[in-house]
């Protein structure tokens, strides 16, 4: 006997983050990547709709995630596995929509989002096509944002730092179709972005362009090529731009139709300017020595120089970029420090003090964004500006300066504002526990639910870090300390308890063995018993008394019984039936037919009981003629001393002397017996024949 352990299955189970209240408080925003396939959407519910911008949301599997930027921009990406036609959907808090992607019907999405407020939570619904429920993962990467990517060179975005920023999408060739040389090596413009600066510090460039659906080197992704020119005349001299480097390797092919990734591997996925490389140029194709990169670029203090992104897949996505080289862009400098009145604690206002300058052209405009909760919540000017918090934490002030030249720049600074709880705090704390469904299946939640206080809550359990989410899923039995904190730092417990149901039983009876074509009885017993209960065997067994079943194996059998109670709850035990293989078959070898004396008239074979049928039996003479063949359960019945050859001629009906009485002498036969096993095994042996009637 086995018991096997318990388990639950349900084809329809729900997730837990199945609720915006639920969401999964994704760890960072810096160049994080989820697991493959660690998310699903698979079981989701439908969701309450809001009003929103975007097109064809079904608000029916979604499920939620929430995460706390510390810059501007964040680009979001959902890669999936088994997903289908995903989309996301961003919430300034639980139910106040933010912004979504417009969809991309395939098994991929992305979304950028600029203008943030650093150190505030946001919330995310991933959902996909009805139908299409599956596991995908999830990308975020947090950047400074620039402008809005511009397609000509003569209203190209002014860099003036070496920030890294990423594009959402490359939509067309501009205003502008000829601004690329035939003789230049990407020769024309499909969907591009123009980027120029004037350099500061003499010294080297280099760069990474990376196509945001890159997942790795062996995935095939788009084809970005680039080139960087010198302005002669400044950033508006586009029209006698002088070529420095120039890439447009990619894919290799042959009428239209693309070479297996492996012949040009080399060519695909990121690229860019890298130290120490020695091509100027990379031509169309993965020629030999290609590998997506040329050499650095030696920039010289005052000079222009402008770059174009061009996207030869025509696919509409963008890319980012991450800068390099000991050079610097020429550029105003943003500045500002932060200093208390009286202390860094919430509710007391800091000073925030413009330092900003510019060597070069004036500023003409200052943008303030002083983080979550803070009064005032942004500000434009030079300043000063007193600020006060509302709530503790992490904080992150950020300026954006905006030089005459177009040039934008942004600082982040971040702080940490101590809490001001007071003895008088109102804050309290409640709870909904789920238990778990089954036994020993971690299914078990708490929610919380902050009652109170200075609301803007946070939750704990058991001491791990605070999040905005109340949800705890996949929680074992056991005793838990659900903490709630508030805005001002207040902090509250409450002990709960998760349970579980009692555990099913079940025990079958001892192993048993049995001979092949013998039956035997099983039996089994469980707890506890409740209405609706099911048993299931399997295979399956005759019931012939309460919990007591017959069976009748043809070969070495496990029996398992499954029992399922009205919650989906399942436990199981096995019974082995041994079968002990005698395939034994016996026959006379001396008979007397014909003269019917009740003795040894009939010649037959005799098998063990785990034989189903004697499928042939043949006697022969002694020079080799067939005398009789018959089949069991149509000529004869085995192991039945009634029925068999009675001594005569009896194979056709058209051969000559049929019916006629054999004479004395010794006979061979043979049988061919299939058993209860599906085996078919040969016997043969000698049968003598006595005395037989007058002929």
């Amino acid at each position: 006997m086995t018991l096997v352990l318990m388990t639950y299955k349900s084809l329809s189970a729900q997730v837990f983050n199945d609720d915006c209240s639920k969401a999964i408080r994704l760890p960072s925003t810096e160049k994080y990547c989820s697991e493959e396939a660690a998310f699903t959407n698979v079981g989701a519910q439908p969701d309450q709709a809001f009003p929103n911008t975007c097109v064809n949301l079904l608000w029916e599997n979604g499920v939620w995630f929430s995460f706390t930027p510390r810059k501007p921009g964040v680009l979001i990406s959902v890669l999936g596995q088994t997903i289908k036609d995903p989309k996301i959907v961003v919430f300034d808090v639980c139910g106040q929509y933010l912004q979504c992607s417009p969809g991309k019907n395939s098994k991929e999405d992305e979304l950028l989002l600029a203008n943030l407020t650093p150190g505030h939570t946001y919330f995310m619904m991933i959902e996909s096509s009805r139908g299409g429920e599956g596991t995908f993962k999830i990308c975020l990467d947090e950047f400074v944002p620039v402008p809005s990517a511009e397609s000509d060179c003569r209203s190209a975005v002014v860099l003036c730092d070496k920030s890294s920023f990423k594009v959402e999408s490359l939509i067309d060739a501009g205003e502008v179709t000829n601004e690329i040389s035939k003789n230049d090596c990407i020769q024309e413009e499909f969907q591009s972005a123009w980027y120029k600066w004037t350099c500061d510090k003499s010294g080297t460039l280099t760069f990474t362009l990376t196509p945001n659906d890159y997942i790795n080197r062996n995935t095939i992704s788009d084809d970005l090529d680039f080139a960087v020119y010198e302005l002669p005349g400044g950033l508006d001299d586009c029209g006698n731009k002088v070529l420095l480097r120039c890439m447009a390797s990619g894919a290799n092919g042959t009428n239209g139709v693309t070479n297996p990734l492996s012949t040009w591997i080399d060519c695909n996925g990121p690229t860019g300017l890298r130290q120490g490389d020695p091509d100027m140029v990379e031509f169309a194709g993965c020629q030999s020595g290609d590998n997506n990169f040329l050499k650095e670029l030696d920039m010289i203090s005052g000079k222009s120089y402008v770059l174009i992104v061009n996207n030869f897949s025509r696919k509409g996505r963008g890319f980012s970029i991450d800068f390099g080289g000991t050079g610097t862009f020429l550029g105003p400098v943003p500045d500002f420090e932060i200093n208390a009145n009286k202390a860094f604690e919430c509710d007391k206002s800091v000073v925030i003090t413009n330092n900003s300058m510019s060597p070069t052209d004036n500023i003409v405009s200052y943008n303030w964004n002083f983080g979550e909760r803070a009064v005032p919540a942004s500000g434009t000017g030079l300043g000063p500006f007193d600020v006060s918090y509302e709530s503790f934490g992490d904080k992150f002030a950020t300026l954006t300066v905006k030089s005459s030249r177009g040039c934008t720049v942004t600082k982040i600074v971040d702080f940490y504002v101590e809490p001001c709880c007071k003895d008088t705090s109102t804050l309290a704390l409640d709870a909904l526990v789920t238990d778990l469904k089954c036994y020993n299946i971690p299914d078990g939640s708490i929610i919380g639910q902050g009652i109170s206080g200075a609301p803007g809550y946070m939750y704990s359990l058991n001491g791990g870090p605070f999040q905005p989410n109340p949800g705890f899923g996949n929680l074992t039995p056991g005793k838990y300390t659900l903490s709630v904190q508030d805005i001002k730092g207040c902090e509250v417990d409450l002990e709960v308890t998760v349970d579980q149901p009692e555990q099913i039983l079940v025990t079958t009876g001892p192993d048993v063995e049995i001979e092949l074509g013998g039956d035997t009885i099983i039996y089994f017993s469980y707890t506890p018993v409740k209405p609706g209960d099911q048993v299931i065997w399997s295979p399956p067994a005759e019931q012939i008394g309460p919990n007591t079943y017959k069976v009748s194996p043809g070969v070495t059998t496990t029996y398992t019984v499954t029992v399922v109670d009205s919650s989906g709850c399942t436990n199981s035990a096995e019974v082995q039936v041994r079968v002990i293989r005698n395939i034994n078959v016996w026959a006379p070898n001396i008979f007397s037919p014909v003269n019917r004396d009740g003795n040894n008239d009939f010649f037959n074979v005799w098998t063990s009981r785990g034989a189903e049928q004697v499928e042939l039996l043949e006697v022969y003479d002694r020079w080799g003629n067939l005398v009789y063949r018959g089949v069991d359960g149509v000529d004869f019945n085995r192991n039945d001393p009634g029925t068999g050859w009675d001594g005569r001629f009896k194979y056709g009906s058209n051969e000559a002397g049929s019916g006629r009485p054999v004479v004395s002498g010794v006979y061979t036969w043979r049988a061919q017996v299939r058993w209860k096993d599906k085996s078919v095994t040969q016997h043969a042996g000698d049968i003598t024949v006595l005395a037989p009637a007058n002929r």
